[in-house]
């Protein structure tokens, strides 16, 4: 969906349209979060928006479509992911395990990663993390990067460009959380809780 899409659509539904595209950016990642929010925040700015409706609205919308994503993957669980060949049984189950003890904090973390965020709620669906936990944190974290992307619009204008400064550092900073999150999948903890020795807690 090219900008000038988006920008009709937000300009045409307001809060109505902002709620819609997100939905579908947390089910599917289409369109970018961050070309909308910067749109947003340049309406924002000229006053055709408010900001506290305008973040509630996207970060409603982007659970809703995290929630949707999330059940589908776990209404068919580890054994259907294991049959396409890049979703390994025993790695599919080091993240189960590992979201299990500790998925609260990368799942908040990683939301906020835009080379992570978008398959956020795939591990945590593999992982069976409860339902109201898993909610209250793509909430939280959703409204979070709203308010971020809303603020670069606000104050630098509604070019999708804008935001591409903060890429690298962005990109450096999910690299790092990657690289500890598969040093945790990797570590004896999991490894002990995938052979059966120690219980999934």
């Amino acid at each position: 969906m090219m900008r000038m899409d988006i920008e009709h659509i937000v300009l045409a539904t307001s809060y109505v349209g902002i709620f819609g595209l997100m939905i579908a950016n947390g089910f599917a990642s289409f369109p970018s979060s961050q070309i909308l929010y910067i749109i947003v925040g340049y309406f924002v700015s000229t006053g055709t928006l408010g900001i506290l409706p305008a973040s509630i609205a996207g970060a409603a919308g982007n659970t809703v479509g995290n929630i949707l994503l999330y059940e589908a993957i776990r209404s068919h669980g580890i054994r259907y992911l294991s049959r396409f060949p890049f979703y390994k049984e025993r790695e599919v189950k080091k993240v189960e395990v590992a979201f299990r003890k500790r998925g609260a904090l990368f799942l908040f973390i990683g939301k906020l990663l835009p080379a992570i965020k978008v398959f956020i709620p795939i591990p945590a669906a593999v992982g069976r993390m409860h339902r109201g936990l898993f909610a209250t944190i793509m909430l939280s974290s959703s409204w979070l990067w709203s308010l971020i992307f809303i603020g670069i619009g606000y104050f630098f204008g509604k070019s999708a460009g804008v935001w591409k400064s903060y890429g690298i550092i962005l990109m450096v900073i999910a690299a790092t959380v990657v690289y500890f999150f598969w040093r945790y999948l990797n570590s004896p903890e999991i490894l002990r809780a995938v052979e059966g020795d120690e219980p999934a807690k």
